[in-house]
């Protein structure tokens, strides 16, 4: 099929565009026809997945700084706690908190279901799942009789408005948008409908290598390869640890080209969306591999800069610029993963081998942390299960200033750990083997936090498990469900909103400890994660102020130009004022509209309480613990501490409608 060119597409957006004000101009109010009220409004989200407030600049990224210029920028922005991909995908898409929701990624525990992955192979539900799929998201919405998300989402009202919708990019975070595939859409895994994936091979695309596991009557062409695929990272010696020193480019940056080009180029000008959200990788997986800071990570910044500028030059190409309103957004923060620095000097890399101490210049060797072995090896529980096998993990979970090991290195000699002998490991498996014994613990490990569920809901272990989190200092604030009463040194999960109704919260959420102020490769923030078997450099998820304080920023016909908005806002805010724009009924949203970033509107924001403190009640008697130990039996503490407590702050907005929204700026344990 020939494929037509920009000019043929702009006369045609112009034509559609001239006989849709013919038709507002018979038929609507003044009102709707210049979309104060939003009903021909076009909207694009844009996330930049990971994208820290302080990575955007002049030189590194023009294309957004120039469009901050022209438009709002929320200084005060807030992600959801916690602060991972799907949980904020969660927010931008119903405009709630978890406890109304009822969602929790990115990895849960929900052991009855059965299904597939999105690129076939079976999921074990034994195991906690990793929610970054289409086809977990399917399959768990039919195991919650198609009420996943326990409210209405926004494309969800878009379609039921009669409105077209279009979701390009990161698999999971971008399909949980359209649930019900009721618009147009292509991430890394799939494309639909059926009728776009036709379309697309005809016009010449190829199309994400597991789309006919969602459409089996698709037929790949010989030629299709894998436009979505990514190369392995660089690795340091023990190849499995990545190396910042030699990776200098994402990964990522060839399968977002891909996927912006199939949406600017065919389903913008060919199905002409009211509303789309376009959620890419970068920065944040090229922030996980190699960390903040890092030559890749700028190269990751400059891709995603350049897929903005190409959007707009579309955009302008096709008419709709001075009528789309458009939200760069992301979904979190991100911050280096590390340890103490005084207890895990920063060190230098040469040729893929780990050298030297090496001050502030240098790259971190530890903040990885496997909670499961830590409760089994000190004798919490022996029923501990986080559901991944065996992990090699040589240098993220921890090189000592003297060179020492936190889990050092051990090989199978008889294939027990990891069914192959000669293998080397750090710590064994943890998965669920057929049904849980009485009194287990399983640990959904996220990165940032992890979450603990406890079957049979035993208050004595429950007890037990936090006290052993409060006596370790690579953990920080701990919730825990309401209905364990008040446990001191704990909050419980309604104080910020993820008590859930329907009773799908974990038992306890637990984010790890940050430093908000210490520096690697130049840029403030570090966190211990819970170890997996990617051994990252960067993490979020905690619930650090810099995970929390994410970006957006807003422009189009409806924004006021060139402000700074202190106001406090939030992730929960985006899908309010979208419905605002565009005119959609989303009821009763935790979120508000931001009023005070638009222009033509009489409400005002008539209260702001920023950086509230709440305190919990404190545990008392205690001994804490380095994380240079696996075991509680050394590295103890011992200079008087015994104290510890949780601080949490708080903003509070309220406006003249009446609408009042508490955000959770960050909070802190504190051991004294």
């Amino acid at each position: 099929m020939e494929q037509l060119g920009p000019m043929h597409h702009f006369y045609k957006r112009a034509l559609m565009t001239f006989a849709a004000m013919m038709i507002c101009a018979a038929f609507l109010l003044p009102a709707q026809c210049k979309g104060e009220s939003g009903s021909t409004r076009k909207v694009v989200i844009f996330v930049w997945d990971g994208l820290r407030p302080d990575s955007i600049s002049a030189s590194t990224t023009p294309n957004l700084w120039n469009l901050s210029r022209n438009g709002v920028v929320f200084k005060n922005n807030h992600a959801t706690y916690p602060t991972f991909t799907m949980m904020n995908s969660s927010s931008f898409n119903t405009g709630d908190f978890p406890d109304k929701v009822g969602f929790y990624g990115n990895t849960v525990y929900v052991p009855r279901p059965s299904g597939k992955r999105a690129d076939g192979t079976p999921a074990d539900y034994n195991q906690p799942v990793f929610t970054e799929d289409w086809n977990i998201l399917l399959t768990l919405n039919s195991f919650y009789d198609n009420q996943l998300f326990m409210v209405k989402r926004l494309l969800q009202a878009a379609q039921e408005n009669g409105k077209t919708t279009a979701i390009v990019g990161k698999t999971g975070a971008a399909f949980m948008f359209d649930l019900d595939r009721k618009g147009y859409g292509i991430d890394e895994n799939t494309v639909f409908p059926k009728s776009l994936a036709g379309e697309l091979q005809s016009a010449g695309y190829a199309l994400p290598k597991n789309t006919p596991v969602m459409w089996p009557e698709i037929r790949l062409a010989s030629s299709n390869g894998d436009p979505t695929g990514r190369p392995s990272p660089a690795r340091l010696i023990d190849k499995v640890t990545s190396d910042p020193a030699t990776g200098r480019t994402s990964t990522c940056v060839p399968a977002n080209k891909y996927m912006m080009n199939a949406y600017l180029q065919y389903i913008l000008p060919e199905k002409n969306p009211d509303i789309s959200v376009i959620w890419f990788r970068d920065p944040d997986t090229t922030e996980h591999i190699y960390g903040v800071g890092s030559k890749a990570y700028l190269d990751a910044l400059a891709g995603m800069d350049t897929m903005l500028g190409q959007l707009i030059s579309q955009l302008k190409s096709l008419g709709q610029y001075d009528n789309t309103d458009i939200f760069i957004v992301s979904d979190h923060g991100h911050n280096n993963v590390s340890g103490d620095l005084s207890l895990f000097p920063l060190r230098t890399i040469t040729n893929g081998a780990v050298g030297s101490t090496n001050g502030v210049s240098g790259y971190s060797v530890s903040g990885n942390v496997r909670l499961a072995q830590l409760l089994a090896d000190n004798g919490v529980t022996v029923n501990v299960f986080d559901g991944v096998g065996y992990i090699y993990d040589p240098v993220m979970s921890g090189i000592m200033a003297d060179g020492k090991q936190v889990y050092p290195d051990l090989t199978d000699t008889d294939g027990s750990v990891t069914r192959a002998t000669g293998n080397k490991y750090t710590t064994r498996s943890f998965e669920v083997q057929g049904t849980l014994p009485p009194g287990s613990v399983v640990i959904a490990a996220n990165g940032g936090s992890d979450y603990l569920y406890i079957p049979s809901r035993d208050v004595s272990l429950v007890k037990k498990i936090v006290v052993f989190l409060q006596e370790r200092e690579e953990f920080g604030a701990i919730f825990v469900d309401d209905k364990y009463g008040n446990i001191p040194g704990t909050m419980a999960m309604s104080t910020v909103r993820l008590e859930n109704t329907a009773g799908r919260n974990p038992d306890i959420i637990v984010s790890y400890n940050f430093n908000e102020n210490a520096v690697i490769q130049g840029v403030k923030g570090i966190e211990y994660e819970s170890m997996s078997k990617m051994n990252y450099r960067g993490m979020h998820g905690s619930f650090s102020p810099i995970d929390v304080n994410n970006t957006l920023i807003a422009v189009g016909p409806d924004f006021r130009t060139g402000i700074t908005d202190d106001i406090p806002s939030g992730n929960i805010d985006i899908a309010p004022t979208v419905a605002w724009l565009t005119g959609l009924n989303l009821p009763n949203t935790d979120g508000r509209v931001l009023y005070e970033a638009l222009k033509n509107t009489t409400v005002t924001v008539s209260t702001v309480s920023s950086n509230k403190l709440i305190q919990s009640d404190p545990a008392t008697g205690l001994t804490f613990y380095q994380p240079t130990a696996v075991l509680n039996s050394g590295a103890k503490v011992d200079n008087g501490k015994s104290r510890y407590h949780i601080v949490l702050s708080t903003s509070t907005v309220s406006d003249s409608t009446g609408k009042s929204v508490t955000y959770f700026d960050y909070a802190k344990a504190v051991r004294q």
